[in-house]
């Protein structure tokens, strides 16, 4: 069963999105070396969420990172870097003591009160904002222009990888897409998830919800009947869900099983989350 709290604080991204409504290959992103573009000073950073550390990577950044937030874990290189705290608890002290020169954020996953924190100890805060698939090399590129550094070459295929993608002739299917199991948390239609899951022809059966991520009740999910799962581990016989083969995903057993940090983080890794689900969509 999933840890709900651990499912709290690793699947941050898409969580606090509802309270904040505001408008791959693993080798992709395994860029350790820092690339200034020019003979200019190193600036160095601080990743205040996971996915971002990672984007910072990505765009070339990753020598000069002297602090990231807690489940920082990919690429490997950043498991030797120095934690500041987590989505609810940063440690100033030791930022202030890190001295870095911009610290990044991300609107709907940083407090208020954080910002302010950091804003009024004088650092320069960057916001890194992902609503769309498409918004992930525009991410990489920015981060990589404050840092005056050189992303990675397979940013700029990351837009071409999807674009074939969604090429490809497609059935069409009804889809949950599951973040946690208790409560059932999904997403709706604008999410950039729902975009990924469309790309594999899967229509979200939540794609009207007022927020970007809630809670729905296993009622609603009987009710809407989804023809294909997505989840973030194997669906467990004991699970709620499992109890109704009313469900056509339930009695086809058309459950696609995604690795969470690919397809719950907006990084170039998303593209692997995108593959796979599509190869096991086409096998169901």
């Amino acid at each position: 069963m999933f840890n709900h709290k651990n499912i709290l604080l690793k699947l941050m991204f898409c969580f606090t999105l509802s309270a904040c409504n505001h408008s791959g290959n693993d080798s992709d992103t395994s860029q350790n070396n820092s690339h200034q573009s020019d003979g200019s000073k190193t600036i160095t950073s601080i990743s205040l969420a996971p996915h971002l550390t990672e984007l910072i990577y990505s765009a070339g950044g990753g020598d000069n990172i002297v602090g990231i937030s807690a489940y920082s874990n990919y690429p490997e290189d950043a498991h030797s870097k120095q934690i500041i705290g987590d989505a609810f608890h940063l440690n100033l002290e030791l930022i202030s003591e890190l001295e870095p020169d911009v610290v990044f954020y991300w609107h709907n996953g940083t407090p208020i009160q954080t910002r302010e924190q950091l804003k009024s100890l004088g650092f320069n805060l960057v916001n890194v904002e992902i609503n769309h698939l498409k918004d992930i090399p525009d991410a990489i590129h920015m981060i990589a222009r404050t840092l005056n550094t050189q992303p990675n070459e397979s940013v700029n295929r990351f837009l071409s990888e999807l674009n074939r993608l969604k090429k490809q002739p497609l059935t069409q299917h009804t889809a949950l897409i599951q973040i946690s199991n208790q409560p059932i948390y999904t997403v709706n239609g604008q999410h950039w998830m729902s975009e990924a899951a469309e790309i594999c022809g899967l229509n979200n059966i939540f794609n009207d919800l007022d927020n970007l991520s809630a809670a729905v009740t296993l009622e609603s999910v009987v009710l809407k009947k989804p023809a294909v799962l997505i989840r973030l581990e194997p669906l467990q016989d004991d699970h709620q869900l499992a109890q109704w083969p009313s469900i056509p995903a339930i009695a086809n057993q058309h459950i696609a099983v995604l690795e969470a940090d690919h397809f719950t983080r907006p990084t170039l890794r998303t593209l692997s989350a995108i593959k796979s689900l599509c190869a096991q969509v086409a096998s169901f």
